[in-house]
């Protein structure tokens, strides 16, 4: 008995051997997946020798490539701009200038009915200090009239101190689906009344998933910037004028201390495209 349990483990072992060996063979012949991304940097910034030692550098949004065009309807440029609130303390602007990565400037300046940021008049002087085009956005509440949250951004925002259009952050929904249809009427309400102080069509910020739930086919009128931190360009099922993806929170930037948001111009939209020239001269 001892002698027939030894040649059945022996031949266990070989069973299990040549498994092994076949499993190997297997996953070497497997060949490997390499996708090859595009990273935009601005001009004068060196490039890295392949796409995954720029990704590592600087951060930037990827973009799949096919020959010479691109996948999908849009694409990311290297106009890159931030936008910051008081959550980025003080700022150095002189310092912030000299990053090649800001071409453009959006400041947080109220939000709901009262509350305007503390450093918002320190920002809009220091960054147009040193030559940055400037904006401004206003975070909305979604139960509150509409009529309030934009007395509070009028007194704080004076339209001749802006350099690009202004901004409606728009990302927190009512609780109760009942509540939806009368929050979609206070946002075109306040998104209304920025457009008659301003005298232009406010950029509606949101996230990708936000605009699919709530605000598709509702505000073709506005331009749109779309914040998506995960790879690949935001997508929305519908032909929008998507100018500006805002594509991490966590970007770093000389000038400021942590994290801040970055963003780049989409296509081949420039800052132009989103420059504030002016009640009457729209």
């Amino acid at each position: 008995m001892s002698k027939s349990i030894f040649g059945y483990t022996h031949i266990l072992l070989f069973c299990l051997l040549f498994l092994g060996v076949g499993t190997m063979c297997h996953a070497k012949k497997k060949k490997k997946v390499v996708t090859t991304y595009y990273l935009p940097v601005p001009d004068n910034m060196p490039l890295a020798a392949k796409a995954e030692d720029a990704i590592s550098m600087f951060a930037e949004p990827r973009m799949l490539l096919t020959g010479d065009k691109t996948q999908g309807k849009y694409f990311a440029s290297n106009r890159f701009g931030i936008d910051v609130s008081r959550y980025q303390e003080n700022i150095n602007w002189n310092e912030v200038a000299k990053d090649d990565r800001v071409t453009f400037v959006y400041l947080k300046a109220t939000e709901s009915t009262g509350l305007v940021d503390r450093t918002y008049k320190r920002n809009l002087a220091g960054a147009r200090g040193v030559g940055l085009p400037v904006g401004v956005y206003h975070f909305f509440s979604p139960n509150t009239p509409a009529q309030q949250q934009l007395s509070n951004f009028m007194r704080a925002v004076n339209p001749s101190t802006q350099d690009l259009i202004p901004i409606v952050d728009v990302e927190v929904a009512p609780r109760r689906k009942s509540q939806i249809v009368p929050f979609l009427k206070r946002l075109r309400a306040f998104v209304d009344g920025v457009e008659r102080y301003f005298g232009c069509k406010p950029m509606i910020y949101t996230s990708q998933y936000f605009y699919k739930e709530y605000l598709k086919g509702k505000f073709l009128d506005c331009p749109i910037m779309l914040a998506k931190y995960s790879e690949g360009v935001p997508e929305v099922g519908e032909d929008i004028r998507f100018l500006v993806w805002q594509f991490t929170s966590s970007g770093s930037i000389r000038g400021i201390v942590g994290n801040v948001d970055r963003s780049c111009l989409m296509n081949h939209y420039t800052v132009d495209d989103i420059r504030y020239y002016g009640k009457k001269k729209q």
